[in-house]
C-alpha cells in the first residue's frame, strides 16, 4: 500500500490535488488497517454445561441458514446482510460434498458458487459468525445427500458407515475442505463457531466408531472449534447420532421436554435448536408448503424467552440449480422428487425479498434481544422476462440411456418406472 501512495503523489502537480489526494489516501490506509486488525483479532467459543461461551460469557446463537450452492454468488453478501436485518448474528451452511467434488479426486473451491472460504469471509466482513455444517451427509433435500455419485460404481458399497472405501473418499473430501475453512476459525481469527458432525444421523444409523472417525479426521486436518451433532429430540435419535462432548442440535428444539431429552442424552453439554423451521420443503406435483406462522411464532418466543440459541432452517432457500434437486422415498416404489424452487416459505424468498414472516420474527428478535439490528439492505434490481413459449423437442429417456451408477459424472437422476 505503501508503494503504491508513493507513485501516486509523483503524479500529482497541485497542492490542491495533493493534499485531496492524501486525505483520501491516509483514510483508505486507516479502512485497510482497522478490516486486518479486525479480522485478525482471534475469539474462543467453547461448550459450558448450559451454554455457549464466547470469550468466556455466555452467547446466544441466532443463526439463519443458507446454502451458498443455492445463491448466486453476486447476491451472497445481500442474503447475508438480509439475515443481519433480521437481527441474526450468525449463518449456518450446509457444504455439499458432491458440488465441490463433481468428479472422482477432482475438487472445485472456485467456480460458480463454490468458493465457501470467500463465502464465509463475507459473513465475516458483515459482522456475522458462522456455524459450518460440512456432513460428509448432509440432506438438505439435495441430490444423493450431498454424497457423490462416483460412489455408486461400488455396487456392494455402504454409505455413512466405516466401509474403507466410502471412508477413503470421505477422509479426501475433509482433508481439502478443511484446507478451505481451518483457517477462518475463530481461534484463527475467522468467523467459525462450530462444525457440526455428519447430519441426523439418529435417523439413519447407530455407528458410534464411525462418528468418532469423522471427529478425528476434522482433529486432524486442523479443526479445533466445538462440533455438534443435530438429531431429533427422541431418546433413540439422540442416543445414536450423538456424541458425548459435542454440543446437541435438536432438530428442532422448541420446548422444556425437548431440551430436557437432550440433557438426558448428554448432561455436560449444551443443547440448542438447530432447526427451526420457518418454512417447508414441496415435492413436484403437491400445492406450494406453507406451514402454520402461529406455530412458529410460538416456538421461536420460546426460545428467546428462555435464552436459547437456534437456527432458522432455512432463512432463505435460493435455488436448486441444474439437477442438484433432491427426493424423497419411504418404501421401493415411492419417489418424491423436490422442485427446482427451493424457497421454502422461507422469511426471505427465493428472489431475495422480505416476506411478512421476516418482519414478524424480526418483531420477536427485537423485543427479546438488546443488541442493535442494522436497518434492510436496498433490494436487488430486477429484470422482466418476457413469456416463453415451450415446444416439443425430445424425451429424457431418449437423451440419457445409461443408469446412474454407471455415469460417474453425476448428478445424474436414475430413470426408473415403478410397477402398480
Amino acid at each position: 500500500m505503501a508503494s503504491s501512495c508513493l507513485l501516486a503523489m509523483t503524479v500529482i502537480s497541485t497542492p490542491k490535488h495533493y493534499s485531496t489526494f492524501m486525505k483520501k489516501a491516509v483514510l483508505l490506509i486507516l479502512i485497510i488497517a482497522f478490516t486486518q486488525i479486525s479480522f485478525a483479532q482471534k475469539h474462543n467459543f467453547s461448550l459450558s454445561k448450559t451454554d455457549f461461551l464466547l470469550d468466556g460469557k455466555h452467547f446466544q446463537v441466532i443463526s439463519g441458514e443458507m446454502h451458498p450452492a443455492r445463491i448466486p454468488k453476486e447476491y451472497w453478501r445481500h442474503r447475508i446482510q438480509m439475515a443481519k436485518a433480521m437481527g441474526c448474528n450468525s449463518i449456518a451452511a450446509y457444504v455439499f460434498w458432491n458440488y465441490h467434488e463433481p468428479k472422482e479426486n477432482v475438487f472445485d473451491f472456485k467456480t460458480e458458487n463454490r468458493n465457501i472460504a470467500e463465502f464465509i469471509k463475507i459473513c465475516q466482513q458483515e459482522g456475522m459468525w458462522v456455524l459450518l455444517r460440512p456432513g460428509p451427509y448432509v440432506c438438505a433435500e439435495w441430490d444423493f445427500g450431498g454424497l457423490p455419485p462416483y460412489l455408486l460404481k461400488y455396487p456392494d458399497i455402504k454409505i455413512r458407515c466405516m466401509d474403507p472405501r466410502y471412508m477413503a473418499a470421505a477422509e479426501r473430501y475433509i482433508s481439502q475442505l478443511a484446507k478451505q475453512v481451518a483457517p477462518l476459525q475463530c481461534i484463527n481469527g475467522g468467523p467459525i463457531l462450530m462444525v457440526q458432525i455428519e447430519n441426523e444421523y439418529g435417523s439413519y444409523g447407530n455407528d458410534k466408531n464411525y462418528l468418532e472417525a469423522l471427529r478425528k479426521l476434522w482433529l486432524k486436518n486442523g479443526i479445533k472449534v466445538p462440533f455438534f451433532t443435530a438429531d431429533g429430540p427422541t431418546a433413540y435419535m439422540l442416543e445414536a447420532g450423538h456424541i458425548k462432548g459435542t454440543a446437541i442440535g435438536l432438530d428442532s428444539g422448541g420446548s422444556d421436554a425437548d431440551f430436557a431429552q437432550a440433557n438426558k442424552s448428554d448432561p455436560g453439554v449444551p443443547a440448542f435448536s438447530s432447526e427451526t423451521y420457518p418454512g417447508w420443503l414441496t415435492h413436484w406435483f403437491e400445492k406450494w408448503q406453507r406451514p402454520d406462522t402461529n406455530t412458529l411464532k410460538k416456538e421461536v418466543e420460546y426460545l428467546l424467552k428462555n435464552k436459547r440459541s437456534f437456527n432458522l432452517y432455512v432463512i432463505h432457500g435460493g435455488t436448486n440449480f441444474g439437477f442438484t434437486a433432491g427426493a424423497n422415498a419411504f418404501s421401493p416404489t415411492q419417489y418424491q422428487p423436490d422442485i427446482t424452487s427451493y424457497d421454502y416459505d422461507a422469511p426471505i424468498n427465493e428472489q431475495g425479498q422480505a416476506t411478512p414472516k421476516y418482519f414478524m420474527l424480526r418483531n420477536l428478535i427485537c423485543t427479546y434481544t438488546d443488541h442493535k439490528i442494522p436497518g434492510m439492505p436496498k433490494p436487488i434490481p430486477t429484470i422482466e422476462i418476457p413469456s416463453i413459449e415451450m415446444k416439443y423437442m425430445t424425451t429424457i429417456r431418449d437423451l440419457y440411456q445409461y443408469p446412474f451408477n454407471q455415469c460417474n459424472q453425476g448428478p445424474w437422476k436414475t430413470l426408473t418406472r415403478t410397477r402398480d
